[in-house]
C-alpha cells in the first residue's frame, strides 16, 4: 500500500521537497538547490516552496547558505533523524508514474515492458532478468540520462532490440527472450505488437 506522505508531513509541497532532498542526499549529491529551481522542478508555487523551505530550516532538517545572491538549501547533516528520514523516502519512492510519462513521448517504441520490482529498486536489486525491455528504437543516451535522474544513479538493467530481431528470436525459440517475456511482475506499458495477447 502506498502511503500519502503529504498527510504525514503536513502538505504535498513539503513531502515533495523532502523526497527531493533526501533522495539526492542518498545518491551522494548534497550540493543543494535554490527555491526557484525547486518550484519549477516540483511544479509548486514559489510562495509555498519558500514557506516550506523556511519551516524545514527552522526545524533543523535543512540548512542554507547564500551564493551569488541566491539562497541555497541543503540537507543538514547534523539533523538527528537524518537516516530515519532517508529510509522513509527510499521505501516510499515509486518511479513508475515518471516512467509511464516518459514512454508516452517515445513514439518509435512498439513494446515496453517494465518489471514491477523496479518500484523498490532504491532499496533492493530484485531478481528480474531485466528491469526494462523495449522493442524498436529509442535515444539511448537520453534514456540513460532519464534513468540516472529518476533512480539517483542506481544501475538499471534494460535492453532494446529491433522488431525484426525480436521476431527472429521468437521463431527459433530464444530461451532468454521467452524468459524475459514471461517473467513474474511484468507490466506492459506499450504493446503495439500485442505480445501480451500472444503469450496468453
Amino acid at each position: 500500500m502506498k502511503i500519502d506522505l503529504s498527510k504525514i508531513f503536513g502538505s504535498k509541497c513539503r513531502a515533495k521537497l523532502l523526497e527531493k532532498f533526501f533522495l539526492e542526499f542518498y545518491a551522494g549529491r548534497n550540493e543543494g538547490f535554490h527555491m526557484r529551481w525547486l518550484a519549477r522542478d516540483l511544479g509548486e508555487q514559489i510562495n509555498s516552496v519558500k514557506r516550506e523551505l523556511d519551516n524545514l530550516e527552522e526545524l533543523g532538517v535543512l540548512k542554507s547558505k547564500t551564493l551569488l545572491r541566491k539562497k541555497i538549501f541543503t540537507i543538514n547533516t547534523n539533523f538527528y533523524l537524518i537516516w530515519e528520514f532517508e529510509n522513509i523516502f527510499l521505501k516510499s519512492y515509486n518511479p513508475l508514474d515518471e516512467i509511464r510519462k516518459y514512454f508516452k513521448t517515445q513514439h518509435l517504441l512498439e513494446v515496453v515492458i517494465v518489471n514491477k520490482s523496479i518500484e523498490k529498486k532504491l532499496i533492493e536489486d530484485g531478481k528480474a532478468i531485466l528491469d526494462i525491455f523495449m522493442i524498436w528504437e529509442i535515444d539511448r543516451e537520453g534514456f540513460s540520462e532519464f534513468l540516472q535522474n529518476i533512480f539517483f544513479d542506481k544501475k538499471i538493467k534494460f535492453a532494446i532490440i529491433s522488431t525484426e530481431d525480436f521476431f527472429n528470436r521468437l521463431s527459433y525459440w530464444d530461451k532468454l527472450i521467452h524468459n524475459i517475456l514471461r517473467e513474474n511482475g511484468n507490466i506492459f506499458i506499450k504493446d503495439a505488437l500485442k505480445v501480451k495477447e500472444k503469450l496468453d
